[in-house]
């Protein structure tokens, strides 16, 4: 029987730093936070191997001097740790009671327990009298530029905050005076080729095959753009909620904050969509878009249905999310006005309604000026 062959891959000794890809990439002997991605992971890229391995070994030793950090005789653990039991009590008692948007809870739930640990790690050794403000921005530093520092800013500023206004701790909250660089909206617009391009590739596979998954998937991408709503709202969707008047959505995302809601109406391209789920749908759901069985596509496995359809039509750096600024921008150029699209989209800022619309034509300016006159000006 034959085996399949080993790929061979390059270390540098005693590191766990390996090359692939053309990258230099450290396999941490437990799961760590990326901080390009602020996930727990058991894989981080350091660096292109053009940029040497002294780089590489650099990166590395950074990266765990922050995430292993040893544990300090500093009081900020403790006092960390009764506002954390404090605030994972009160985001547990938001649990949705719809099961199926419980792993979206549950998934949060961890990510903030990851936040704090890294939090936590960074500042150990520390009493919270003692933190400056330096603290603070020296620790922020490692994530220099990337959204997840404004996270672990937000989660600090509050935590001091508890510390002034509830133990008496200190008087002044050391992170008000630190400004982070401000991280770049997404600048990202699928075009229409490059959506039906992925739209069709989902229809077959890499073995050239048609895909099982491939209709539903493309019924999903389908209402993401003529819906409007987050990728959650459109995966989790029940048939009770589609009704004759419009779609009731009800964002997730919001509904602890904002409480926003939006019901959609219910188009000729919808109603077309919805038509084409029931004859292909192989068995009764409550959900809209499903499996085979039935239930709601997890976010991962949905997106890597999408990730290797893109891959396929040869066409990179998007993702299903990229699909809603999509439809916002199209809505604009279509004539809907940023307030109509706010309204849409369930925002409470307009500012973010902007942020979501792109490739916008550059205004056409109806000033023209002549050269200047060689007569003497008069007074």
């Amino acid at each position: 029987m034959k085996t399949r062959p080993r790929k061979s891959s390059i270390t540098l000794t005693g590191t766990r730093i390996y090359i692939r890809d053309r990258k230099y990439k450290y396999f941490p002997p437990e799961p760590v936070l990326d901080p390009k991605t602020g996930r727990m992971v058991t894989l981080i890229t350091l660096c292109p191997v053009s940029d040497g391995e002294e780089r590489a070994r650099e990166l590395k030793r950074i990266l765990v001097g922050s995430t292993n950090k040893p544990a300090g005789s500093g009081d900020f653990s403790a006092w960390l740790d009764k506002w954390r039991t404090l605030l994972l009590k009160k985001q547990s008692s938001k649990a949705p009671k719809d099961p199926a948007r419980l792993p979206l809870h549950q998934k949060n739930i961890s990510n903030l327990k990851s936040i704090l640990n890294v939090i936590e790690k960074g500042f150990s050794s520390f009493d919270v009298a003692q933190v400056k403000g330096t603290d603070v921005a020296e620790f922020l530093d490692f994530w220099e530029g990337k959204r997840v520092a404004q996270v672990y800013k937000s989660y600090l500023s509050k935590f001091f905050a508890w510390c002034i206004s509830r133990k008496g701790l200190i008087e002044i909250n050391p992170v008000d005076q630190i400004e982070l660089e401000a991280v770049p909206d997404r600048d990202v617009y699928i075009t229409n080729e490059q959506y039906y391009a992925i739209y069709d590739k989902l229809l077959i596979g890499f073995d050239d095959k048609p895909t099982r998954t491939g209709e539903m998937v493309q019924c999903y991408m389908d209402l993401c753009y003529l819906l409007y709503q987050r990728t959650t709202e459109i995966r989790l969707l029940r048939w009770d909620k589609v009704k004759p008047e419009g779609i009731a959505f009800k964002p997730t995302k919001t509904e602890k904050s904002s409480g926003g809601d939006v019901i959609v109406p219910v188009g000729d391209d919808v109603r077309k969509v919805l038509a084409r789920i029931k004859s292909i749908s192989k068995g009764r759901s409550t959900f809209v878009i499903h499996t085979e069985q039935g239930t709601p596509y997890t976010a991962s496995g949905i997106r890597s249905l999408f990730s290797r359809a893109a891959e396929r039509a040869g066409v990179a750096g998007l993702t299903l999310k990229d699909i809603r600024s999509k439809a916002a921008s199209d809505a604009k150029k279509a004539g809907y006005t940023v307030e109509e699209i706010q309204v849409g989209l369930v925002h409470s800022e307009i500012g973010s309604t902007k942020g979501y619309i792109k490739n916008q034509a550059a205004p056409v300016s109806t000033v023209i000026m002549k050269f200047p006159s060689r007569k003497k000006e008069e007074n």
